[in-house]
């Protein structure tokens, strides 16, 4: 593994110590989970890949969901891996397996295995060394015609730029535009960059076709500004719509996140 990839596994394990109870108290990361996961379930597969898998929530759901279906993953970070086997051992699922790596070592760490649904939750992929790189990696483990689902942190955000310059922080406002941004903490920096759709078009488009898109937290506050939704009450719901509805016009990727639904081409 490069020395890159080591920064950003080392990142992860130390992450992994709090990341399931960070998760389990914050109704913002439930909700948008559970809309890339009602996305993800609208297309058929036999055999699952996810990449960035984290402590493994998304692979013990699709497990338990689809005990017929197989559902592979792998990570950066051996702690997130551990966490993530040891979370499905004890829900007593067999259809599930796990490898160290990254999106660069899938050949390796799947020899036998071909795809035909691949999916990455919350920007896991922002923590490639290079994205068309990453693309062609996750095309070639992938059955022709197999689906996408990708979700990236977005290059611009907008509405979070005057919530920034409010507090004064012009380094956060502006760090995305700037591409130095490096993740969500002050205090520790991980390798890292957020996408803009032309980015991703282009790391994309020579192995598969963009099918769908969708934007998330818009207006919707982001996953770190879940404590606004007690102040939001009852409009907080009218955001969420709000997004929907943007997500269908030429702002669509201008929040926090962007989903991308894609089919990969025959070869």
């Amino acid at each position: 593994m490069s020395t890159y990839y080591k920064e950003v596994a080392s990142y992860y394990d130390d992450d992994a110590r709090d990341f399931e109870q960070r998760y389990e108290v914050n109704p913002v990361l439930q909700r948008i989970r559970g809309d890339f996961r009602r996305v993800t379930e609208q297309h058929t597969f036999s055999r699952a890949l996810e990449i960035g898998c984290g402590p493994g929530f998304d692979v013990e759901y699709f497990a338990q969901t689809y005990p017929d279906r197989h559902i592979a993953a792998i990570d950066v970070s051996p702690e997130m891996i551990h966490l993530a086997s040891r979370k499905v051992k004890e829900a007593g699922l067999s259809n599930t397996s796990f490898a160290v790596g990254s999106v660069e070592q899938l050949a390796s760490a799947f020899p036998d295995t071909r795809f035909d649904l691949v999916y990455v939750y919350f920007g896991g992929l922002n923590t490639v060394e290079d994205l068309g790189l990453a693309a062609r990696h996750i095309a070639e483990q992938c059955t022709p015609g197999a689906t996408l689902v990708l979700t990236f942190v977005n290059r611009y955000y907008l509405t979070e730029i005057p919530l920034w310059l409010a507090n004064g922080r012009f380094d956060k406002a502006f760090e995305r535009v700037n591409n130095r941004w490096r993740g969500y903490s002050d205090h520790r920096k991980i390798p890292s960059r957020p996408y803009s759709s032309r980015d991703i078009h282009k790391a994309f488009e020579p192995v598969a076709d963009i099918t769908y898109r969708r934007g998330y937290s818009l207006f919707y506050p982001a996953w770190y500004r879940s404590h606004l939704l007690k102040k939001l009450g009852n409009s907080a719901e009218k955001l969420w719509n709000i997004d929907a509805f943007l997500s269908r016009t030429p702002f669509w990727n201008m929040g926090e996140y962007s989903l991308y639904t894609m089919k990969v081409k025959g070869r």
